[in-house]
């Protein structure tokens, strides 16, 4: 804990968190450019041109000459790639969402999603992020459900998490390979029962995806679990036992 403290310090969280409140309310491609220059000269004179466009042009001056010193350059470029994928989403969008949650809960977002892109090794999980949040945006998911999703993705290897969305289903399953025990481990299925063995296959523990990873799939990958197939035990090969 002592280091994870230590390394949000390293980062200037802070400040970064100003530069992802401003994005989200106002933030265009262009300022995401200027933020990735690497010339501070060219960063200062560029962002003097957007006070047309942007209304606290100086507070992003400050922002910015505290990002240039951040040490962390992977941790910048998971920002720069999350800020890529934000300004994409409308703005007029993005300010109606402001309006209606208020500074509090927007600083309140910023700094939950810097501290999911500081843990991520991998930057293929941050377009799910910013679909994520589009879609809290949009009132197709409440905060907690937003913050369990992101959370478990977080701690989900990006190619186990596109296993989930090719195999996912309504029937039970055996966990027989490792991307099944990480799915598991990361809380996207649960137990569901014993099966009771038959004279082709033996029995065991039982298990199915979760409401929520069923969700996850639907609303951030369009899954249609009506049209997979459900696994041979939910077809009565094994015979299902509810535990209490």
């Amino acid at each position: 804990m002592l280091e994870d403290q230590n390394n949000t310090a390293l980062i200037g969280v802070e400040s970064v968190t100003d530069l992802l409140s401003t994005l989200i309310t106002e933030g265009t491609q262009e300022l995401v450019t200027i933020i990735r220059s690497d010339d501070a000269m060219d960063i200062l004179e560029e962002v003097k041109t957007l006070g047309s466009e942007v209304s606290s042009s100086i507070k992003i001056i400050k922002v910015i000459r505290k990002i240039a010193s951040i040490p962390d350059k992977f941790f910048m470029r998971k920002v720069e790639r999350y800020c890529d994928g934000l300004v994409a989403i409308p703005v007029k969008k993005r300010k109606k969402y402001v309006e209606k949650v208020g500074k509090k809960a927007l600083n309140k977002d910023s700094v939950f999603i810097l501290g999911v892109l500081n843990k991520i090794e991998e930057l293929s999980k941050i377009d799910i992020f910013v679909k994520l949040f589009a879609l809290k945006m949009d009132g197709v998911i409440d905060d907690p459900t937003y913050r369990r999703m992101m959370l478990q993705v977080e701690r989900t290897m990006y190619s186990d998490i596109l296993f989930l969305k090719d195999n996912i289903h309504d029937g039970y399953l055996k966990v027989t390979s490792a991307e099944e025990e990480s799915l598991l481990a990361a809380g996207w299925m649960i137990f569901a029962g014993i099966g009771v063995g038959t004279l082709t296959e033996d029995g065991g523990n039982l298990y199915s995806y979760t409401q929520t990873a069923k969700r996850f799939c639907k609303i951030v990958f369009e899954s249609d679990l009506n049209e997979r197939g459900n696994t041979s035990s939910s077809e009565g090969v094994l015979t299902w036992v509810q535990t209490n």
